[in-house]
């Protein structure tokens, strides 16, 4: 009866480790990767980031052929001690929109390199995944 027991809720545990890790922020190797309204602090600093939404998404579908690869734009909130700013990034450096693909905070120099989902792909919740370096 015991080891049945265990084989019935293991799969529930496997699951709700699933549900859990999604919705969890990382940082691993000077990279962060953000949920929706997910916060992440950078390891042994004050500095903290939110990601609040994709602002626009006009990069090109998957498996479609674009004159132009398109842009996403996403909203930060930024956090270190006392002050909070809100910044807008990009996949890309587009002066039209005055978006860019780095920001310098608190510091660190942050870089996009990823926000998900990419349109026409694998439907997933929305992330954002940075780059971050200490400043010199």
């Amino acid at each position: 009866m015991m080891k049945f027991k265990a084989l019935l809720f293991a799969p529930i545990l496997l699951l709700m480790s699933n549900c859990k890790t999604q919705s969890q922020t990382s940082t691993s190797d000077n990279i962060i990767r953000l949920g929706v309204n997910k916060k992440v602090t950078i390891p042994n600093s004050k500095t903290s980031l939110e990601f609040k939404e994709i602002i626009e998404d006009s990069r090109c579908p998957a498996n479609v052929t674009c004159v132009w690869e398109g842009i996403a734009i996403v909203n930060l909130n930024t956090f270190s001690g006392k002050d909070t700013k809100d910044i807008k990034v990009a996949t890309r450096d587009f002066l039209p929109k005055e978006v860019t693909k780095s920001f310098n905070y608190a510091g660190y120099k942050f870089t996009v390199q990823e926000v998900k989902p990419y349109p026409g792909g694998k439907e997933e919740a929305p992330s954002v995944t940075l780059k971050y370096e200490k400043e010199e």
